[in-house]
């Protein structure tokens, strides 16, 4: 069955957070000495080590970013661009 992005369910941003879903994210061991940056997500703050992805930071903060490269049938090959973001102080809208 596909996973479509809902954005009134909250919970479902939880579950994506497998890390060979979520590149460039440090795994848990290197989680816990890595050196952690403070993020400003939609006004609200986290600290998360440092190369953790902006897509898997807003999701433990219960933010949805909608994505195909988690769904069921398809594999991440990086060129949707669904998942754009704005980040202030670079130009251009990088993936998250």
């Amino acid at each position: 069955m596909l996973k479509y992005f809902d954005p009134d369910t909250r919970a479902s941003c939880l579950q994506d957070l497998s890390p060979d879903k979520d590149y460039g994210t440090p795994s848990v061991a290197d989680s816990e000495t890595a050196e952690l940056v403070t993020l400003t997500i939609d006004g609200r703050e986290i600290s998360v080590p440092r190369g953790t992805s902006i897509m898997r930071a807003a999701a433990q903060l219960g933010i949805s970013i909608p994505k195909l490269c988690s769904t069921d049938s398809l594999e991440a090959f990086g060129s949707c661009r669904l998942c754009l973001v704005e980040i202030e102080t670079r130009k251009g809208f990088p993936s998250s």
